[in-house]
C-alpha cells in the first residue's frame, strides 16, 4: 500500500481543523460561547449554521450571523471586534488540542516523499504561529490561511507550484474543503467521525480520521 502512494506523485493538501487538529469543535464552540446571552432558539439557530460551515473564515460566519440569523446590521468594526474575542477565545486551547488520530504518524512517514501543504480558513499569520508553536511546520511545504478563500487559495497553490489538478488531493473535513476540490477539479478525501452525519456525497472516499487515510488514498 505504501509503494502505490510512493508512486502516486499525489500532492496532499491538508486542511487544518478536524484534520491535523482536533480542534473543529472548539472553535464552534466559541463561536457560540459569543451569543450566549441571546434567546435560546437564536443560539440553536447559531449553533446549526455552524455545524453546517466548516472551513469558511470567520468573518464571513459573523456576517451571516449578524445578519441572516440575528435580523441586525453589523458594521465592519463590529466583525472585527467579534473575531478578536473569538481569537481571545481559542489561542489558548488551539495551543493544547490534541492531534486527530494518525495524524502526525502520516505527516512524519510522508514528509520528504510527497509534496504536503496546509490550507485553512484561519487568518494566516495565526495559522503560522499556531502551527510553528505545535511544532508542525516541518511537515509542510506551504502554509497557506485565509485570505483568499479555499476556492481561491487551492486554486493559487496549484499554480504557485504547479501541480496538476487530477495528481492533487485535498484532505477536509466540511462541504466547503470538498467544494474547493471539486471547483479546482483536485480529487478529494472526506474526513468525518461519524460516517452517518457525512456532509460529502455518497460517492466521496472518507476516512474516520487519518488512521484510515493510506487506504482512502488507494480508493482514489
Amino acid at each position: 500500500m505504501s509503494d502505490d502512494i510512493a508512486t502516486s506523485g499525489y500532492a496532499l493538501v491538508f486542511d487544518f481543523d478536524g484534520v491535523v487538529l482536533d480542534s473543529a469543535t472548539l472553535k464552534r464552540q466559541a463561536f457560540a460561547d459569543l451569543y450566549r446571552d441571546e434567546p435560546e432558539e437564536r443560539r440553536r439557530s447559531v449553533v446549526a449554521y455552524l455545524s453546517r460551515r466548516g472551513g469558511q473564515p470567520r468573518e464571513v460566519k459573523f456576517r451571516h450571523i449578524e445578519a441572516h440569523i440575528l435580523g441586525r446590521k453589523a458594521s465592519e468594526e463590529s466583525i472585527r471586534e467579534l473575531c478578536e474575542r473569538f481569537k481571545a477565545s481559542v489561542e489558548k486551547r488551539l495551543l493544547e488540542a490534541p492531534a486527530i488520530p494518525g495524524a502526525l504518524e502520516f505527516l512524519e512517514r510522508w514528509q520528504g516523499r510527497l509534496p504536503l501543504y496546509l490550507l485553512s480558513a484561519t487568518p494566516e499569520h495565526e495559522l503560522r504561529t499556531i502551527v510553528e508553536r505545535r511544532d508542525l511546520t516541518r511537515y509542510f511545504l506551504e502554509v497557506v490561511g485565509s485570505p483568499p478563500d479555499k476556492v481561491t487559495g487551492l486554486r493559487n497553490l496549484l499554480a504557485r507550484r504547479e501541480h496538476a489538478a487530477q495528481d492533487t488531493v485535498m484532505i477536509g473535513d466540511s462541504y466547503n474543503d470538498y467544494r474547493a476540490a471539486r471547483s479546482n477539479g483536485t480529487r478529494f478525501i472526506g474526513i468525518t467521525a461519524d460516517p452517518a452525519a457525512s456532509p460529502f456525497p455518497d460517492d466521496v472516499v472518507t476516512a474516520v480520521d487519518l488512521t484510515g487515510l493510506e487506504l482512502a488514498l488507494t480508493k482514489l
